[in-house]
């Protein structure tokens, strides 16, 4: 099982620092040091936490990253359409909609709607279901 070094001055930033060899020693650090030393050499302080701790601190902080939609001009959400290849790019229940091909982040992409003259963007997972895309943008419109 891989032990991962985080931070432990800051709230987690959906990253890790590095890992631990299986020596016991930093990877990725000048020299053989420890945990400590390691946190020390950078100057902050350091936890150590392993794969199933890791995997639900991504979870969690990948949950806190989906955004509402936000109105866009459709000068921004054709740029979106034209600057990289769509993806997931398609009509549901009225709902243009297709993710940029480039991710945000883990599983996070910039998702861009459109119904009738309105367009929406907002960052949500990349394996999100249509129906919940399509759900998303048509909740924007009725806010509005």
């Amino acid at each position: 099982m891989t032990q991962w070094i985080i931070r432990s001055d800051a709230p987690f930033a959906g990253f890790v620092q590095t890992h631990i060899r299986d020596d016991g020693f930093v990877a990725y650090a000048d020299g053989n040091l420890t945990p400590e030393q390691y946190g020390l050499e950078r100057g902050f302080p350091v936890r150590v936490v392993d794969d199933a701790e890791l995997d639900e601190m991504l979870e969690t902080w990948t949950a806190q990253q989906i955004t509402e939609p936000a109105e866009e001009t459709l000068a921004e959400f054709t740029y979106a359409l034209e600057c990289l290849p769509p993806c997931r790019w398609r009509r549901h229940r009225g709902v243009e909609m297709f993710h940029i091909s480039e991710g945000v982040t883990h599983d996070l992409v910039q998702w861009h709607v459109a119904i009738g003259e309105r367009c929406f963007t907002f960052v949500d997972r990349r394996s999100a279901p249509t129906e919940a895309i399509a759900a998303k943008a048509a909740a924007a419109i009725g806010a509005q």
